[in-house]
């Protein structure tokens, strides 16, 4: 499994589009939505979405941030005007949430819900070893604290399938209005079916809205899907975007990688730590070619630490030793950090000495 997250615009439309035709209609999910790119052209934007000037807006940025009401990322209850000068005022700038600082430049823009705090639930869907668990709380919203905690909890087995009569007997919807269960049941029904036809691994939508004339609306959406499930599902899926966590660029190599990936039914995958690294293949026992890296005793972390080293790459294990490692001595650091090899240039690199 390759858990991969996905913008929430596309979630967004990916569900809508399903949860329409498994339920038949029973449950439309208004799929009204808009992702705004340094590169999107507004003005063709609204040709294409009128509804952006016919309806009060809430946007905010589309890029994998957690907690983006408490951040103040969110702008509610805008018109069209006051949703271009509200991403304008953000487009390409940086931004620090929590301890990660990062540029935004993509949102989302939704239709505004008017609703009350009483009518928005917390639902998630989550796969594990034995199946998928279903979490859902009748208090949802930016201030729904320690779900872990809180929430009812439904285990399915991953042989099993879930029924109405499962959910009720479950006391998994405590809290809800009894005018509301039956509808509520059925729609966490549905989802779960989604879930499972389209190999989501993670689905947390907070809030999900109850409005006053019985529509179900999930307004935050959080979701990942099992990347290797694509020879099964991409025609279902359509176009997914995956970006990387928030302020962290995909690399070119990455980049190339993944499409490799997609093209193949090999598992191909690469995330690069430390651009400025290298990878040697060993075959052998190694050592620094010094007295004092030689047959050291110290753990990999304190003899970096003790001799000033900049790099330390793990070898292979025999069946006679402990891991042995390769040191960069000749990199070590004093007042400043020295330069490094050019990137891509192995042959100018140092050889460790082989025994």
């Amino acid at each position: 499994m390759s858990a991969k997250a996905v913008r929430e615009y596309h979630g967004k439309k990916l569900i809508a589009r399903h949860v329409r035709e498994v339920s038949e209609g029973k449950h439309i999910i208004d799929d009204r939505s808009a992702l705004i790119s340094p590169s999107t052209n507004l003005e063709e934007l609204v040709s294409e979405e009128p509804w952006l000037t016919l309806t009060p807006l809430v946007v905010k940025p589309d890029q994998l941030i957690k907690r983006r009401g408490k951040a103040g990322l969110v702008g509610i209850n805008l018109d069209w005007p006051g949703v271009k000068k509200w991403v304008a005022d953000r487009m390409e700038k940086d931004i620090q949430v929590e301890r990660v600082t990062g540029v935004l430049d993509h949102f989302i823009v939704d239709p505004f819900v008017p609703h009350d705090q009483s009518d928005e639930y917390y639902v998630c869907i989550q796969s594990d070893r034995d199946g998928e668990e279903i979490l859902f709380f009748a208090e949802g919203g930016v201030d729904v604290g320690d779900v872990d905690s809180k929430a009812s909890r439904l285990q399915v087995p991953i042989d099993d399938t879930l029924s109405l009569e499962t959910i009720a007997s479950s006391n998994l919807l405590a809290g809800v209005p009894q005018s509301r269960t039956e509808n509520l049941a059925s729609f966490v029904l549905t989802l779960f079916k989604v879930y499972r036809m389209l190999n989501f691994t993670y689905m947390e939508i907070n809030p999900i809205v109850f409005t006053e004339d019985g529509k179900i609306v999930p307004l935050d959406l959080a979701a990942k899907i099992d990347e290797t499930a694509a020879f099964l599902n991409a025609t279902q899926w359509g176009h997914l975007d995956m970006p990387a966590p928030f302020g962290r660029k995909e690399f070119a190599e990455e980049a190339y990688i993944r499409e490799l990936d997609s093209k193949t039914g090999a598992s191909l995958k690469l995330t690069i730590l430390n651009p400025a690294g290298r990878i040697w293949t060993m075959v052998s026992s190694i050592r620094d070619g010094t007295e004092k890296g030689k047959n050291s005793k110290e753990s990999p972390s304190q003899f970096v630490s003790h001799h000033r080293l900049q790099e330390v790459v793990q070898a292979s294990f025999t069946q006679t030793q402990s891991p042995i490692w390769v040191l960069r001595t000749n990199w070590q650091t004093t007042e400043s950090t020295p330069e490094l090899p050019p990137r891509n240039t192995h042959s100018s690199m140092p050889r460790p000495s082989l025994t």
